[in-house]
């Protein structure tokens, strides 16, 4: 489902594509004062057109990141979830982010039977005021264009139903997945590599970007 998304810079309001975005936060958004973060850019494991950049204290743990990716992305039934380092090691939740590296990667897998996993890198550190939320999300991909599968208007929905997968039509529209009585075998389409997996149905992830805090801004 390679689609190259863009992103909106929750900062500032521009919109980037990946790299573009990763030296636009160093280079508009560091400081050289403040307290101490470590900035990290986060993306589906086999869909990286769903992607984002956060930056989290460094004396706080991975269980923080581990909350904010079920909120954001992935918590549909409670499922177990873990970090993973060099060799599939597991990783303990209590590690501290200044333990951390610039070009270190790790995997966080949720969900151990229908797993999504998600691919972190580790940027760069960057220093910022204090703030009461733990890890502020500086950017998200702009949600995937995701065509139905039958006519071509936007999608709404994706189907569980293994014959709509078998025959090549796992999106559909409202009055195509309607037409075909197919909604209580669908879920919606959302902003996640998690998207179409088990029961998720995104009503946790309050993320979306708001353009009118930006309308100011000269173009």
């Amino acid at each position: 489902m390679a689609r190259s998304t863009k992103g909106n810079c929750y900062l500032c309001g521009a919109e980037l594509g990946k790299t573009a975005m990763k030296n636009h936060l160093l280079k508009d958004h560091g400081s050289e004062t403040g307290q101490e973060f470590r900035l990290f850019k986060i993306e589906g494991a086999y869909d990286k057109d769903y992607w984002l950049y956060v930056d989290i204290p460094v004396d706080k743990m991975l269980n923080v990141l581990d909350k904010f990716l079920r909120k954001i992305w992935l918590e549909c039934c409670g499922h177990m979830s873990a970090f993973f380092g060099k060799g599939h090691q597991e990783m303990k939740n209590s590690r501290k982010f200044s333990t951390f590296e610039p070009g270190e990667q790790f995997l966080h897998e949720y969900d151990f039977g229908d797993t999504t996993e998600t691919l972190i890198t580790v940027v760069g550190r960057t220093r910022r005021e204090p703030q009461k939320a733990a890890i502020r999300l500086l950017v998200r991909n702009i949600p995937p264009l995701i065509p139905c599968s039958r006519c071509g208007a936007p999608a709404a929905y994706v189907s569980t139903d293994n014959n709509i997968y078998k025959h090549k039509e796992p999106f559909l529209c409202k009055a195509c997945a309607h037409e075909s009585e197919i909604e209580e075998f669908s879920l919606p389409v959302t902003n996640s590599p998690r998207i179409g997996i088990c029961a998720y149905y995104g009503d946790l992830d309050v993320y979306a970007f708001d353009a009118e805090k930006f309308a100011h801004r000269e173009k």
